[in-house]
Protein backbone atom coordinates (compact mmCIF):
# COMPACT_ATOMS: atom_id res chain seq x y z
CA UNK A 1 0.00 0.00 0.00
CA UNK A 2 1.26 3.39 -0.82
CA UNK A 3 1.45 6.08 1.31
CA UNK A 4 0.26 9.92 0.72
CA UNK A 5 3.38 12.49 0.10
CA UNK A 6 2.34 15.33 2.49
CA UNK A 7 4.84 17.41 1.95
CA UNK A 8 5.55 16.61 -2.24
CA UNK A 9 1.94 17.42 -2.48
CA UNK A 10 1.95 20.92 -0.28
CA UNK A 11 4.90 21.45 -2.69
CA UNK A 12 2.91 20.91 -5.71
CA UNK A 13 0.41 22.51 -4.46
CA UNK A 14 2.18 25.70 -4.26
CA UNK A 15 2.70 25.62 -7.95
CA UNK A 16 -1.39 25.30 -8.63
CA UNK A 17 -2.09 28.65 -6.86
CA UNK A 18 -4.26 30.62 -9.15
CA UNK A 19 -3.94 33.97 -10.05
CA UNK A 20 -7.29 34.94 -10.55
CA UNK A 21 -10.83 33.93 -10.53
CA UNK A 22 -11.00 31.05 -12.33
CA UNK A 23 -14.51 29.88 -14.12
CA UNK A 24 -15.36 26.69 -16.12
CA UNK A 25 -17.80 27.94 -19.05
CA UNK A 26 -21.55 27.04 -18.63
CA UNK A 27 -21.70 24.70 -21.42
CA UNK A 28 -18.67 22.24 -20.22
CA UNK A 29 -20.28 22.45 -16.36
CA UNK A 30 -23.68 21.19 -17.97
CA UNK A 31 -21.87 18.24 -20.49
CA UNK A 32 -19.93 17.12 -17.30
CA UNK A 33 -22.59 16.74 -14.83
CA UNK A 34 -24.86 15.43 -17.08
CA UNK A 35 -22.70 12.34 -18.01
CA UNK A 36 -21.86 12.29 -14.19
CA UNK A 37 -25.42 12.09 -13.45
CA UNK A 38 -27.17 10.30 -16.44
CA UNK A 39 -29.28 13.17 -16.10
CA UNK A 40 -29.59 16.48 -18.59
CA UNK A 41 -31.80 18.22 -15.25
CA UNK A 42 -29.20 17.41 -13.51
CA UNK A 43 -29.63 20.85 -11.43
CA UNK A 44 -32.50 19.28 -9.97
CA UNK A 45 -30.88 16.83 -7.70
CA UNK A 46 -29.36 19.66 -6.20
CA UNK A 47 -32.36 21.94 -5.50
CA UNK A 48 -33.19 22.46 -1.58
CA UNK A 49 -30.12 20.09 -0.91
CA UNK A 50 -26.96 20.59 1.42
CA UNK A 51 -23.94 19.96 -0.69
CA UNK A 52 -20.30 18.93 -0.30
CA UNK A 53 -17.61 19.02 -2.45
CA UNK A 54 -14.38 17.77 -1.64
CA UNK A 55 -10.87 18.45 -3.68
CA UNK A 56 -13.09 21.95 -4.78
CA UNK A 57 -10.03 23.64 -5.69
CA UNK A 58 -10.74 26.86 -7.62
CA UNK A 59 -14.25 25.60 -6.97
CA UNK A 60 -14.48 26.74 -10.63
CA UNK A 61 -17.71 24.85 -11.62
CA UNK A 62 -19.74 26.57 -8.45
CA UNK A 63 -21.11 29.48 -10.58
CA UNK A 64 -22.66 28.11 -12.91
CA UNK A 65 -24.54 25.57 -10.09
CA UNK A 66 -25.57 28.35 -7.90
CA UNK A 67 -26.93 30.36 -11.23
CA UNK A 68 -29.02 26.88 -12.27
CA UNK A 69 -29.90 25.46 -9.57
CA UNK A 70 -30.90 26.50 -5.76
CA UNK A 71 -29.36 24.39 -3.05
CA UNK A 72 -29.77 24.93 0.50
CA UNK A 73 -26.15 24.88 1.18
CA UNK A 74 -22.88 24.46 -0.56
CA UNK A 75 -19.64 23.66 1.38
CA UNK A 76 -16.47 23.97 -0.77
CA UNK A 77 -12.97 22.06 0.65
CA UNK A 78 -9.66 21.50 -0.51
CA UNK A 79 -6.93 20.28 1.16
CA UNK A 80 -5.22 23.66 1.16
CA UNK A 81 -6.72 26.60 1.42
CA UNK A 82 -5.30 29.19 -0.30
CA UNK A 83 -6.15 27.35 -4.18
CA UNK A 84 -10.24 29.06 -2.64
CA UNK A 85 -8.45 32.51 -2.31
CA UNK A 86 -10.15 33.61 -5.43
CA UNK A 87 -13.00 32.06 -5.30
CA UNK A 88 -13.45 33.34 -1.56
CA UNK A 89 -13.35 36.67 -2.56
CA UNK A 90 -15.48 36.78 -5.49
CA UNK A 91 -18.35 33.91 -4.55
CA UNK A 92 -19.97 36.06 -2.05
CA UNK A 93 -23.71 33.73 -2.06
CA UNK A 94 -24.54 33.75 1.68
CA UNK A 95 -25.16 30.13 1.32
CA UNK A 96 -21.73 28.88 0.23
CA UNK A 97 -18.75 27.56 2.70
CA UNK A 98 -15.13 27.65 2.34
CA UNK A 99 -12.95 24.96 4.90
CA UNK A 100 -9.72 23.17 4.49
CA UNK A 101 -10.40 19.55 4.90
CA UNK A 102 -8.90 16.58 4.34
CA UNK A 103 -11.24 13.94 2.60
CA UNK A 104 -10.01 10.92 4.98
CA UNK A 105 -11.53 12.86 8.19
CA UNK A 106 -13.90 15.61 7.05
CA UNK A 107 -14.73 18.18 9.90
CA UNK A 108 -18.70 17.30 9.36
CA UNK A 109 -21.43 15.48 11.61
CA UNK A 110 -22.45 12.17 10.54
CA UNK A 111 -25.32 12.35 7.55
CA UNK A 112 -25.11 16.47 7.20
CA UNK A 113 -25.09 16.10 3.50
CA UNK A 114 -27.66 15.63 1.07
CA UNK A 115 -25.12 15.19 -2.01
CA UNK A 116 -21.22 15.17 -2.28
CA UNK A 117 -18.82 15.84 -5.61
CA UNK A 118 -15.71 14.98 -6.03
CA UNK A 119 -14.32 16.20 -9.48
CA UNK A 120 -10.67 14.40 -10.19
CA UNK A 121 -9.89 13.61 -6.54
CA UNK A 122 -10.45 10.09 -5.50
CA UNK A 123 -7.50 8.85 -7.93
CA UNK A 124 -4.85 10.98 -5.34
CA UNK A 125 -6.04 8.88 -2.72
CA UNK A 126 -4.02 5.53 -1.60
CA UNK A 127 -6.40 4.07 0.77
CA UNK A 128 -9.65 4.80 -1.37
CA UNK A 129 -11.64 2.67 0.99
CA UNK A 130 -10.82 5.27 3.76
CA UNK A 131 -11.80 8.02 1.87
CA UNK A 132 -15.25 6.53 0.21
CA UNK A 133 -15.94 5.56 3.79
CA UNK A 134 -15.79 8.74 5.33
CA UNK A 135 -18.11 10.33 2.03
CA UNK A 136 -20.48 7.55 3.44
CA UNK A 137 -20.55 8.64 7.01
CA UNK A 138 -21.32 12.73 6.10
CA UNK A 139 -23.90 11.38 3.47
CA UNK A 140 -27.66 11.27 4.59
CA UNK A 141 -29.66 8.03 4.29
CA UNK A 142 -30.55 8.16 0.51
CA UNK A 143 -27.93 10.63 -0.04
CA UNK A 144 -26.03 10.82 -3.40
CA UNK A 145 -22.21 10.84 -4.22
CA UNK A 146 -21.26 12.48 -7.23
CA UNK A 147 -17.34 12.26 -8.94
CA UNK A 148 -15.44 11.43 -12.11
CA UNK A 149 -12.06 10.41 -12.36
CA UNK A 150 -9.38 9.09 -14.62
CA UNK A 151 -9.61 5.36 -15.20
CA UNK A 152 -6.61 3.03 -15.74
CA UNK A 153 -8.03 0.63 -17.73
CA UNK A 154 -7.33 3.15 -20.84
CA UNK A 155 -3.79 3.69 -22.48
CA UNK A 156 -3.75 6.91 -22.93
CA UNK A 157 -4.77 7.98 -19.31
CA UNK A 158 -1.34 5.53 -18.60
CA UNK A 159 0.73 7.37 -21.04
CA UNK A 160 -0.55 10.72 -19.43
CA UNK A 161 0.73 9.72 -16.21
CA UNK A 162 3.60 9.18 -17.99
CA UNK A 163 4.48 11.94 -19.74
CA UNK A 164 3.43 14.77 -17.73
CA UNK A 165 4.71 16.31 -14.58
CA UNK A 166 1.62 16.10 -12.31
CA UNK A 167 0.70 16.02 -9.01
CA UNK A 168 3.18 13.39 -6.59
CA UNK A 169 0.30 11.27 -5.53
CA UNK A 170 -1.50 9.75 -8.61
CA UNK A 171 -3.02 6.32 -8.24
CA UNK A 172 -4.99 5.78 -11.18
CA UNK A 173 -8.32 4.04 -10.37
CA UNK A 174 -9.53 0.57 -11.57
CA UNK A 175 -12.98 -0.63 -11.81
CA UNK A 176 -12.66 -3.44 -9.19
CA UNK A 177 -10.95 -0.97 -6.66
CA UNK A 178 -13.94 1.46 -7.15
CA UNK A 179 -16.64 -1.11 -6.59
CA UNK A 180 -14.64 -3.00 -3.67
CA UNK A 181 -14.25 0.35 -1.78
CA UNK A 182 -18.37 1.22 -2.44
CA UNK A 183 -19.55 -2.31 -1.56
CA UNK A 184 -16.73 -2.17 2.04
CA UNK A 185 -19.19 0.96 2.65
CA UNK A 186 -22.22 -0.36 1.66
CA UNK A 187 -23.21 2.60 -1.25
CA UNK A 188 -25.54 1.28 -4.34
CA UNK A 189 -24.37 1.97 -7.54
CA UNK A 190 -26.88 3.72 -9.43
CA UNK A 191 -25.53 4.88 -12.38
CA UNK A 192 -21.98 4.22 -14.05
CA UNK A 193 -20.85 5.29 -17.30
CA UNK A 194 -17.22 5.38 -19.33
CA UNK A 195 -16.61 8.39 -21.93
CA UNK A 196 -14.05 10.30 -23.57
CA UNK A 197 -12.23 13.17 -22.60
CA UNK A 198 -11.31 14.56 -25.27
CA UNK A 199 -8.04 15.18 -25.06
CA UNK A 200 -7.22 11.67 -24.10
CA UNK A 201 -9.39 10.40 -26.28
CA UNK A 202 -7.68 12.26 -30.08
CA UNK A 203 -4.29 11.05 -28.14
CA UNK A 204 -5.32 7.71 -28.07
CA UNK A 205 -6.42 7.62 -31.40
CA UNK A 206 -2.92 9.32 -32.38
CA UNK A 207 -0.67 6.97 -30.89
CA UNK A 208 -2.67 3.96 -32.45
CA UNK A 209 -2.18 6.02 -36.09
CA UNK A 210 1.33 6.62 -35.27
CA UNK A 211 1.89 2.59 -34.53
CA UNK A 212 -0.84 0.76 -36.84
CA UNK A 213 -1.09 3.17 -39.51
CA UNK A 214 -5.23 3.71 -39.38
CA UNK A 215 -7.17 5.22 -36.92
CA UNK A 216 -8.29 3.33 -34.94
CA UNK A 217 -12.00 2.66 -32.99
CA UNK A 218 -11.24 4.12 -29.78
CA UNK A 219 -12.22 1.05 -27.60
CA UNK A 220 -11.42 2.43 -23.62
CA UNK A 221 -12.69 5.39 -21.89
CA UNK A 222 -10.50 7.64 -20.27
CA UNK A 223 -12.91 8.58 -17.51
CA UNK A 224 -15.03 6.81 -14.98
CA UNK A 225 -18.12 8.45 -13.80
CA UNK A 226 -19.93 7.10 -10.99
CA UNK A 227 -23.03 8.20 -9.43
CA UNK A 228 -23.54 6.12 -5.81
CA UNK A 229 -26.43 6.22 -3.34
CA UNK A 230 -26.40 5.70 0.49
CA UNK A 231 -29.09 3.11 2.03
CA UNK A 232 -32.16 4.36 2.77
CA UNK A 233 -33.72 4.60 6.40
CA UNK A 234 -34.61 0.18 6.29
CA UNK A 235 -32.63 -0.53 3.85
CA UNK A 236 -31.28 -3.89 4.36
CA UNK A 237 -26.91 -3.03 4.99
Amino acid sequence: MHNFDWEAERQFSLTEVPTGHKVTPPNEVDSLLSLCTGRKDWAKLFDQKSILEVGAGECSFLPHILEVSSPKRFVATDLFLGRMDFAQRYITNSIVEFKEANILSLPFNSGEFDVALAFGILHHIPNLEDAIAEIARILSPGGSFIFRDPWAGNPAVWLKYKLEKGSPNEFPLLIKRIKKSFAANKLRLLFLKRFYDNKSGVLFIIILYLFFGHAARAGYASVKVVRVRCPERGDAP
